[in-house]
């Protein structure tokens, strides 16, 4: 595991601001789901759930890292101004 990955993991997943996305995730994919609900089974509707939660993660994650590096760089290119 990696520094950046370690601070995802260890702090971010922390705070508030972090839980507070994780429930408008939350909503928002019971949104999307709630279309189908009634339509498909509850194990292919957990199924289906989960994979979003798991598509979401990979995004959030991904995203943080590179926000991050991008945020290092522009520091040290001030820097060197």
């Amino acid at each position: 595991m990696d520094k950046i990955e370690e601070i995802y993991r260890n702090i971010l997943q922390e705070t508030g601001a972090f839980r507070e996305q994780r429930v408008k995730l939350e909503s928002k994919v019971e949104d999307v789901l709630k279309k189908e609900k009634g339509s498909i089974s509850v194990q292919a509707y957990e199924l289906q759930r989960d994979s979003f939660y798991e598509i979401a993660m990979i995004a959030e994650e991904g995203g943080f890292k590179l926000g991050f590096q991008y945020a290092v760089q522009l520091m040290i290119e001030c820097c060197e101004h």
